[in-house]
């Protein structure tokens, strides 16, 4: 009997799982936090710690593996009652005691008994977020750029001051002859019949060739386009209407809801946004899996489920051999 594999699976939906005779898993709602020594990112989880003192039974652990195993309730005792008396035995021993997902219990050398939680998050709703590192970035203080600024910037040559004196003489040189060049055509009728519109390189030209049959038709603000059309050696306007074109909805094949009378789904992610879930969708079914959107949880994430049962025995039959291809999949209860 896997007694851990059922404590896990509660703690995914109870903050309290006690072992009668051995001690209780509590988890505690932890935010997300910052951990500025080591630039990491941490998303919200659930805490998992043991208490020792945590031995009555109060009937939750019992019930679960009633149900999950078709058997009665005295049997499901008798089967943790021998769960507990071989883990105390591994703990005598000095042996490790893992349990599941959930961490590890050993005893320290006072003999007491210790608990390392795993990295497992059994927060469904962050389900998906893992921790990230940033590095932090390194900057030079006001000092050193200083510094460097001054050191890279040199003396003035003198062979630079030289040039803006013949710069001047330049000017000097170029200034009566750019008078002579103005100057002449005034006087003269050498600028009568210029058409300055063609040397503004800003101004917009029009050409037309009288032989042809139409001019490029212009896209009007509205579904019209104008067609000019040359009849008679007269340009006229002709208005053709356009149809908008049909964009498909490529989304369509993964908004189809499934069964929603069932209340245990196999969850294999969630999504802030709904198009990211849609592509997942589209890359389970591309892999043979039945999967689709069941609706958005109460953090307004998109739920994509491989599978719905009415009863969490039939879900739970069904979540190792998806474990397989998605090794991330849970249980969840609508």
């Amino acid at each position: 009997m896997n007694i851990e594999k059922h404590i896990g699976e509660l703690l995914y939906d109870h903050n309290c799982v006690i072992v009668p005779d051995l001690g209780g898993f509590v988890a505690n709602y932890a935010p997300a936090k910052i951990d500025p020594s080591r630039h990491s990112f941490i998303p919200p989880s659930k805490n998992i710690v043991f208490n020792i003192n945590l031995k009555k039974n109060d009937g939750l652990l019992a019930n679960h593996i009633a149900f999950s195993e078709s058997t009665n309730y005295p049997q499901a005792l008798k089967y943790i009652q021998h769960f507990v008396d071989n883990a105390n035995l591994q703990l005598k021993k000095g042996s490790k005691l893992k349990i599941g997902e959930v961490g590890t219990l050993f005893l320290d050398v006072e003999r007491n008994i210790q608990f390392e939680p795993s990295i497992t998050n059994f927060l469904p709703d962050a389900f998906g977020l893992a921790p990230f590192y940033s590095p932090a970035i390194k900057r030079d203080n006001i000092a050193k750029r200083l510094e460097k600024e001054f050191i890279d910037r040199g003396a003035i040559p003198v062979q630079k001051k030289r040039s803006n004196i013949k710069r001047y003489v330049a000017v000097a040189i170029a200034a009566p002859l750019l008078f002579a060049l103005i100057w002449i055509p005034l006087k003269t009728n050498l600028l009568k019949d210029i058409n300055y519109s063609d040397i503004n390189p800003f101004s917009k030209k029009e050409i037309i060739n009288p032989e042809a049959k139409t001019v490029a038709p212009i896209l009007n603000n509205d579904t019209t386009v104008t067609k000019f059309v040359t009849k008679d050696s007269v340009i006229q306007p002709v208005a053709l209407t356009m149809i908008d074109p049909v964009v498909p909805d490529t989304t369509a094949v993964a908004k189809n809801y499934i069964n929603l009378n069932y209340k245990f789904h196999l969850v294999a992610g969630c999504f802030q946004i709904e198009e990211n879930a849609v592509k997942f969708v589209q890359t389970l079914q591309a892999q043979n899996l039945s999967a689709a959107i069941i609706g958005q949880n109460n953090k307004g994430l998109f739920v994509v489920s491989c599978g719905d049962f009415p009863s969490r025995k039939d879900a739970l039959n069904e979540l190792d051999g998806l474990r397989k291809v998605q090794p991330n999949a849970w249980l969840y209860k609508n």
